[in-house]
């Protein structure tokens, strides 16, 4: 497709400023239960035009990439932006059109599976339920192997084209016994299929499903509170990563407004978007406004160091873009991490709870989508867990509610563990915290 002659239509139609951004993606996924139930081939691609009428900004996109229609689409995006009200913040679209040197981001395999190349890894991943227990059966689940390619051009430079792979997989397990149901979930995502841990998981969610089977209602108290890795990397993604966005700092939309240079969280806690770094899963050579991403510290030893800008918000500010513009293929790019970290300590899980006289072990937990990262306030319910005295796992509990300011919980005695999990777009240790307030059922 010719960018170029697209950009310069846009600008004989009246534009001042356009920019371009194609995207192409395929994806191969089969659908689980205890069998492989069917599967799927989706390759879709996609344009977006963004003008600029005397600044006056709008955005036109479709999926429709025959002449017609891309003349149709940059008509309407001219339309719109000749009766759009003017926006008295814009200053230009991005001009450092440029790219970060990002390898390992792309598996050819991957890029082209089919559905024979992915059945082994979604066999051997119900297999592996029953090796967990012999009673646990999949009840749903998927396997998925997915490529996409963006390519951007403004009118002061381009086109840059980045391409990336990610396969994943998730399985739920159930165990049905003496009246009795025990559930778990697992997942994994990597670069590329054949990489994906499909006995491990399948093991881990049949094995866990069971334990679960005599899970108790958690009471009310005062606690030591481990959460799990992976529920660590949820809470992040729900409370953290709208509140360093420059876009609802200036917006009034987080509670981190005004408090750059200030200690917020505990000396232990550092956090940084990987934007650049090619084992973070998100990362890419350049943001969705063609400016080069860069590895960027948020919290530096509990410090506010820095928002996240983009080339919009960086202008208001009278500052530079930290690179982290990301969009749909039809909305405007907005500032977001590409890869969010909080850096690991060096204590192990299993340190973690042999050093708990009264406490839980949250293995998983719902509803934290439903917190209010305007204000802080996490509320997320548990869901699978396990009673911890004198260092040991106990029992199996359910039920109770995690409700407190994530920066006061952050702020308080935490130990940071050594367990590394990384997931797309964030990644993170367990962390222990002491005495923090449960509400139980």
């Amino acid at each position: 497709m010719d960018l170029e002659k697209i950009i310069k239509r846009a600008i004989n139609l009246g534009a001042s400023e356009v920019e371009v951004y194609l995207s192409k993606a395929s994806e191969t996924s089969l659908a689980l239960t205890d069998v492989i139930e069917g599967s799927k081939y989706v390759r879709l691609s996609s344009l977006s035009v963004r003008v600029v009428v005397n600044k006056s900004i709008a955005i036109a996109s479709t999926q429709d990439l025959s002449s017609e229609g891309i003349e149709k689409t940059l008509n309407s995006a001219i339309s719109i932006a000749k009766v759009s009200p003017p926006d008295p913040n814009w200053v230009s679209m991005n001009k450092k059109i440029s790219r970060t040197n990002v390898n390992n981001l792309f598996d050819k395999d991957t890029a082209h599976a089919t559905p024979e190349d992915i059945k082994q890894v979604a066999m051997e991943l119900l297999d592996s339920v029953k090796d967990g227990y012999k009673n646990a059966r999949p009840v749903r689940g998927a396997v998925s192997a997915r490529s996409i390619e963006i390519t951007y051009m403004n009118c002061y430079g381009g086109p840059l084209t980045r391409s990336e792979t990610l396969s994943s997989l998730y399985i739920y397990a159930r165990v049905d016994e003496g009246g009795k149901t025990g559930t778990y979930s697992e997942h994994d995502v990597k670069r590329s299929y054949k990489e994906l841990r499909a006995r491990d998981v399948g093991f881990e969610a049949g094995s866990r499903a069971r334990e679960f089977l005599d899970v108790e209602s958690l009471s009310s108290g005062t606690y030591e509170l481990i959460l799990l890795n992976r529920v660590v990397s949820s809470v992040l993604s729900v409370m953290i990563t709208p509140a360093i966005s420059a876009l609802n700092v200036q917006q009034g939309r987080s509670p981190l407004s005004g408090k750059l240079g200030e200690e917020l969280v505990s000396e232990h806690i550092s956090i940084a978007d990987l934007g650049a770094s090619s084992e973070a899963l998100g990362s890419k050579p350049f943001d969705d406004e063609g400016y080069p991403t860069r590895n960027t510290p948020v919290f530096e030893k509990g410090i506010l160091k820095t928002y996240l800008y983009d080339t919009y918000t960086a202008f208001k500010e009278n500052k530079e873009s930290t690179g982290n513009a990301l969009r749909t293929f039809s909305t405007a790019p907005v500032p977001q991490p590409h890869h969010l970290r909080l850096m690991p300590g060096k204590a192990l899980l299993d340190e973690l709870i042999s050093e708990t006289k009264e406490g839980i072990l949250v293995m998983d937990t719902i509803g934290e989508w439903l917190s209010n990262p305007v204000s802080g306030h996490l509320n997320a319910t548990i869901t699978h867990a396990y009673l911890v005295c004198e260092g040991k796992l106990i029992k199996p509990v359910k039920g109770a509610v995690i409700t407190s300011n994530i920066y006061e919980l952050l702020k308080r005695d935490v130990e940071v563990g050594g367990d590394l999990r990384i997931e797309y777009g964030v990644s993170a240790p367990s962390l222990k915290f002491k005495k923090v307030k449960i509400a139980g059922t």
